[in-house]
């Protein structure tokens, strides 16, 4: 193989094993590879995860979601208090300072979906929106992936949801 195919074979691998990732924008703030993790059959939540980042010279701020998979959507944090894990409703949404990188994963910040309308399959794109404060409001899909999430996904405390 001579190295242009082997550059080639290379970057499908990547794709193939990032779950073809994919990016959004609103004003200063990129939205990468939004992602949910795939739901049983019966579950009545779902969680969605992506990375956000602020690129420009002021703070903004998460402060809704919808999908339309689910009646509603909640900011979550996951924390460690007193040596147990505790999950709550963000209220006054997340903070983006200018230059910052948040990322939404397993034990951290996350979207509960809540009162899924049908169970999350792997492989379907589903639609929503993600809402800042000065950035406005950006459409976005969200990738199934399989319910153990990517490789890169964090440990399975999460599935206490």
């Amino acid at each position: 193989m001579n190295a242009k195919s082997l550059l080639l074979a290379a970057a499908l691998a990547l794709t193939a094993s990032t779950g073809f990732a994919h990016d959004y924008k609103a004003g200063a703030i990129t939205i990468n590879h939004p992602w949910a993790r795939a739901t049983p059959r019966g579950a009545s939540v779902g969680a969605g995860y992506f990375t956000l980042t602020n690129s420009g010279p002021a703070p903004d701020r998460l402060v809704g979601a919808t999908v339309a998979a689910a009646d509603h959507v909640e900011l979550h944090e996951m924390k460690m208090v007193d040596g147990i894990m505790r999950m709550r409703p963000v209220k006054d949404g997340i903070a983006l300072e200018p230059g910052q990188t948040v990322e939404f994963k397993s034990g951290s910040f996350h979207l509960m979906m809540i009162d899924l309308k049908q169970p999350l399959q792997q492989g379907q794109r589903v639609k929503g929106t993600l809402t800042f404060e000065k950035a406005g409001t950006v459409e976005v899909e969200f990738a199934v992936e399989g319910i153990g999430g990517p490789a890169r996904a964090a440990p399975a405390a999460e599935h206490a949801h």
